[in-house]
């Protein structure tokens, strides 16, 4: 079995890029070819992976690049119904009618080439979301209707997205996961002995995020006389935050930092004493797998999370390994304030072992895991 995977991503744009090479790899040490079709904004980067990688597309306008590179997942996936058989073609959302063509052509020519949707994320812009997740499910009914499987990042996911319908075709969940050899806490050592307590978050920056929500938590913090020091590192999209900062003057303890190398991160994270993920109680978050908090667990740490599925949905009830702020609260803002405020002044972060979270990633959460889980499900097909 060949797994053909056509994404509609700029590949040099993301900050983790685990998600797809890490499936990549798992790929070649279970011998399973799996190749990687996407796009690029100015850099085709291949992570050591260029038999595994194919970059769509030579124009450099964004919008010329984007007609191109949807007209050569059509024209490649036709390429491969044509010429093969008993390959697994998987494609996102944004993608699905761009392979109709070939999902057709595939039955009229009674091959046995199988098709995928593959659903990591909803519309996450809260502003337009209803009209968003319609024209998502304009797209999607259609792989409802044609394709031969359906993949989803989370069970919960699946049952959002699901409800709309009464399908019998056989389904998949794959996760998040951790690279555990590069987010592996043996391999690294506090940088200093840490004056301040240590907030930190990365990944993408945005209002939507709750990434505002938590730098306002922290100033509260720091109004009442806490010893407070916020890192935020990854993508800022929203301006506002950036005012926000530098309008208040809080670059003493507020760190935005730009994106750095994912090999990184690791340090940043061992350097903490508390990751927060400051997720609203909103539906693109709550299906959602947090790769963060994987990584943070990996590095051995208890991270401050919202009680919302994405995150309580990994752990049996009541697990340790998570402190979990009520999200359906209206006031976030408080919250958060509250409950660092707790693990400060009751010494709470004392219990942690590290050990057991390490255990639990390398049991659940593990690269390899969850593309098995997706390797098994196509070799079903």
């Amino acid at each position: 079995m060949d797994l053909h995977w056509f994404e509609s991503k700029q590949l040099d744009r993301v900050t983790n890029y685990s998600t797809e090479i890490e499936i990549l790899k798992a790929g070649n040490r279970r011998q399973v070819n799996v190749q990687y079709y996407c796009t690029f904004a100015k850099t085709k980067k291949y992570f050591g992976l260029k038999k595994n990688i194919q970059y769509l597309g030579v124009f450099k306008n964004k919008y010329i690049k984007a007609i191109e590179f949807r007209l050569l997942i059509l024209y490649k996936s036709l390429l491969l119904v044509l010429n093969y058989n008993d390959n697994v073609i998987m494609v996102n959302q944004d993608l699905i009618k761009n392979v109709l063509p070939s999902v057709l052509l595939n039955k009229l020519f009674n091959k046995n080439n199988k098709f995928i949707v593959d659903i990591r994320t909803t519309p996450t812009n809260p502003e337009t979301f209803d009209k968003d997740m319609a024209l998502f499910h304009s797209k999607f009914k259609v792989a409802v209707k044609y394709f031969d499987g359906l993949s989803f990042i989370t069970p919960f996911m699946e049952r959002y997205v699901m409800q709309k319908y009464q399908s019998k075709l056989p389904t998949v969940n794959w996760s998040s996961g951790a690279d555990i050899n590069l987010f592996n806490a043996k391999e690294y050592t506090k940088s200093e002995i840490n004056s301040v307590f240590k907030v930190f978050y990365h990944g993408g920056i945005s209002v939507s995020r709750g990434n505002l929500s938590l730098i306002k938590a922290c100033e509260d913090l720091v109004k009442k006389g806490y010893a407070i020091e916020l890192t935020l590192v990854g993508i800022c999209v929203d301006r506002e935050i950036e005012s926000y900062i530098n309008s208040n003057n809080l670059e003493d303890w507020c760190k935005l930092l730009k994106p750095v190398p994912l090999e990184d991160i690791p340090q940043y994270i061992m350097d903490c004493d508390l990751p927060v993920l400051p997720f609203p109680n909103f539906m693109a978050w709550r299906v959602s797998s947090p790769i963060k908090l994987m990584e943070y667990l990996a590095m051995g740490k208890k991270a401050l999370a919202p009680n919302i599925e994405a995150f309580t949905d990994v752990f049996e009830k009541d697990s340790d390994l998570i402190f979990l702020y009520d999200a359906t609260r209206d006031n976030q803002i408080e919250e958060i304030s509250k409950n660092i405020a707790q693990i400060i002044d009751q010494n709470l972060l004392k219990e942690h072992k590290p050990q057991n979270a390490i255990d639990f990633v390398s049991a659940n959460y593990t690269w390899d895991k969850q593309a098995n889980n997706l390797f098994d499900f196509c070799e079903t097909l």
